[in-house]
């Protein structure tokens, strides 16, 4: 017994990059998992500083040593807070839940009447008038549990919406569903190719259309050295293709998305990453042709806090080819690749950027104004009719009056622009609730 709890002790080490108490982000006890859109639950209610004697939060212990395994500890606890070593002994459980209802309100019409997508706006369509949606599929909630092992804290994590198909339009969803151990992560996690702790706090839980946001499963080694977070990953492939038969051609995907990353941080809310996705975008047709395309892109983002009160700034800019499922506005709408040719399946280029300031103006009220542009690099053979470009402008207002509760209003301003030149314009006013538990 002696020998295998050295043995275990001793991959630890090696799969934690030579050091026990290095640690991902993604490997830390989670607290509060954010979402693109800006819908963050709350942190933790703050703990009181330990006695002397009783066990503190996990990473705090002298030298950031994983506790021993205590046998004699069993059963699960239900907590509330940071996890503390004796609750990663027994093993511990949580349950948490944001409930959010919005009330849209379109001035300009756009087809989307629950997220704001400029790419939805219907171009040179008759005018269909204002219109007024309600909607609480933003609720969700979230399970997660964790307990030791001889390789370090295993964390499971488990969280869903009511953002799936269905005829009721709210069907439940999985959100995210993934476990972590050491610097290991496998499950239903959001890309290594974005930058989510950038992600502004906005009501409209799209966010500005030319931000990379995606969720999809994942195989992700994550480690830091010093300030130096190093991240890879496999993803599963989801290639958005425009063919030209559907009846008779068909998308496949040989090999998974590899994705990159490496973050500097700078101190707490304070970091520079850049990220990076190969992908192999192939088709095949019913005559036994196929095509084959490589789709590749690069990111570069950067979040900046500061002040008593917490101010941010944040911005991310992207460019690459075949990156239409990775961005937040074009997702579905076919413009990873086209088949232009019997056998020839060609990327489409694109670039986006997006910046946004986030005043914390006193503990109870916020705001966050957010610009985001997206071009489109048509390919020849593409219709007039296709995205060109879009136009995301956004800034709200939310006021806080205990922890837990949060109101705000939101005016959102988006623009697309086809291939041939036509373009037009949404205008939409959000007021949202929110609630944590």
């Amino acid at each position: 017994m002696w020998r295998l709890g050295r043995l275990g002790v001793l991959l630890g080490v090696l799969l934690a990059g030579g050091s026990v108490s290095a640690q991902s982000k993604d490997t830390a006890v989670p607290e509060a998992p954010e979402t693109p859109g800006g819908v963050k639950t709350p942190e933790s209610p703050e703990e009181p500083e330990p006695e002397p004697g009783d066990a503190r939060p996990f990473g705090e212990s002298p030298g950031s040593e994983p506790a021993v395994v205590d046998p004699s500890l069993t059963g699960m606890v239900m907590k509330v807070g940071p996890a503390s070593e004796d609750d990663l002994k027994r093993g511990y459980v949580s349950f948490r839940a944001r409930l959010k209802v919005d009330l849209n309100y379109d001035f300009l019409p756009i087809l989307n009447e629950e997220d704001f997508v400029p790419a939805s706006i219907p171009v040179g369509a008759d005018p269909r008038g204002t219109n007024l949606n309600f909607n609480a599929k933003q609720t969700r909630i979230f399970f997660e549990g964790g307990k030791l092992t001889l390789l370090g804290p295993l964390i499971g994590h488990i969280s869903a919406d009511f953002y799936g198909e269905g005829s009721s339009g709210g069907d439940f969803r999985v959100y995210e569903a993934y476990a972590l151990v050491g610097p290991l992560l496998a499950g239903r996690k959001w890309t290594t190719f974005m930058d989510l702790e950038a992600v502004p706090d906005t009501l409209d839980f799209q966010g500005p259309g030319s931000m990379l946001a995606t969720r999809r499963e994942v195989l992700r080694y994550g480690n830091t050295f010093g300030p130096l977070l190093v991240q890879v990953a496999l993803e599963r492939p989801l290639p958005d293709l425009t063919l030209s038969n559907a009846d008779t051609q068909e998308a496949r995907t040989p090999l998974p998305d590899v994705t990159g990353a490496v973050e500097w941080n700078f101190g707490e809310g304070r970091h520079v990453r850049a990220a990076g996705v190969a992908r192999w975008l192939t088709y095949y047709d019913a005559g036994g042709v196929h095509g084959t395309a490589l789709g590749w892109g690069g990111m570069l983002s950067g979040l900046w806090t500061w002040g008593d009160t917490g101010w941010r700034a944040s911005t991310q800019v992207h460019y690459g080819s075949g990156l239409g499922a990775y961005t937040s506005d074009v997702a579905g709408l076919g413009l990873d690749a086209v088949v232009v040719a019997p056998g020839r399946l060609e990327a489409v280029p694109t670039f986006g950027v997006f910046a946004s300031i986030e005043p914390h103006w006193n503990e109870h009220l916020t705001s966050s104004f957010v610009y985001g542009y997206l071009e489109m690099f048509p390919l020849e053979a593409q219709p007039g009719g296709t995205l060109k470009r879009t136009h995301y402008l956004s800034g709200n207002l939310l006021v806080t009056p205990v922890r837990s509760v949060t109101f705000g209003a939101e005016l959102l301003f988006g623009r697309r622009e086809n291939k041939d030149g036509a373009a037009d314009n949404a205008v939409r006013l959000i007021f949202s609730t929110r609630f944590f538990y």
